[in-house]
């Protein structure tokens, strides 16, 4: 059975003071799903500048398809100013960015030449209408399973953008701050239990399943049949860096999982193992590829 996947959605650079980390949650899944051995088709676009031109060459490097990858004539390469400020980070997502301005034609025609099994989006790229409208024609291009992951970024999201991806979504990933803004946002009622919101999303948009990240708390998961199941956080087997990142960590595994037919009890325990894995590492994704070997 195929073990296609193809993504939808943002690369860029993460601006620290210090240096810069390339990043994005698209990217991010891309690149742990690479490592686990799927074949991963990245849909995205950079800029004509030195930091697309990393890009192309971090991703040739580690071996993951470049052939989604576009050149916007316009924009430069997607950028996010994170600021140090006395109670964490803020981070400044810059507008007009070459990931805003994909074009239809090679999008079409990657997934016409690789139909995938699987299929991710996130909703940070859906913030402009022609982006909007792009998504939706490649969703109904598609024919297999739709994963959608939602991203709050602040101020770029809003209800038509989340109501395009929840619509077409099989299956959805949230976290438990995300769930009642997005609930909120969509017009239905606030509750106040998670898992009932959580119930409550699910039946109204047809979802097949859904897995709710909790942080400290662990992890969730339901289906449309009333089944559910919780699952305690792992403890760090090693200091505690940043967590940037873990909520990828976290899609990717339960990506693999999906195509390899893992139960979701298996599911959200290695999820949430590569998840507190990755918070012991600066930044979303390892420098080396030997940090995998233990989750292979």
């Amino acid at each position: 059975m195929s073990n296609s996947i193809m993504i939808l959605g943002e690369v860029l650079g993460d601006v620290f003071p210090e240096q810069t980390v390339i990043g994005g949650a698209p990217y991010n899944v891309a690149r742990h799903c690479h490592a686990f051995g799927a074949q991963v088709h990245l849909l995205t676009a950079v800029g004509h500048d030195a930091l697309g031109e990393r890009i192309l060459a971090e991703m040739q490097q580690c071996g993951l398809s470049v052939e989604g990858v576009q050149h916007s004539e316009h924009l430069p390469t997607g950028q996010v100013m994170v600021h140090l400020e006395p109670h964490g980070h803020r981070f400044e997502i810059l507008d007009q960015q070459a990931y805003d301005d994909m074009q239809w034609p090679p999008v079409a025609a990657l997934t016409t030449q690789y139909p995938p099994r699987l299929v991710y989006i996130g909703s940070l790229a859906l913030r402009h209408a022609p982006m909007q409208a792009l998504a939706a024609q490649w969703l109904k291009l598609c024919t297999g399973t739709v994963f959608c992951d939602i991203n709050l970024r602040a101020p770029w999201y809003d209800a038509d953008s989340l109501r395009l991806v929840l619509q077409a979504a099989d299956i959805l990933k949230i976290n438990h701050e995300e769930l009642p803004e997005v609930c909120a946002l969509l017009g239905l009622p606030v509750l106040a239990d998670l898992n009932d919101s959580a119930r409550q999303l699910l039946m109204v948009f047809g979802l097949s399943e859904m897995f709710v990240t909790c942080g400290e708390q662990g992890s969730f998961w339901l289906d449309a049949y009333g089944n559910g199941f919780r699952a305690p956080p792992m403890q760090l087997q090693v200091p505690f860096v940043d967590s940037v990142g873990a909520g990828d960590a976290y899609t990717a595994v339960v990506i693999r999982g999906l195509l390899a037919g893992w139960s979701r009890q298996t599911m959200l325990t290695r999820a949430a193992w590569f998840a507190a894995s990755i918070c012991g590492i600066r930044g979303a994704v390892p420098a080396q590829a030997d940090f995998y070997d233990d989750f292979l």
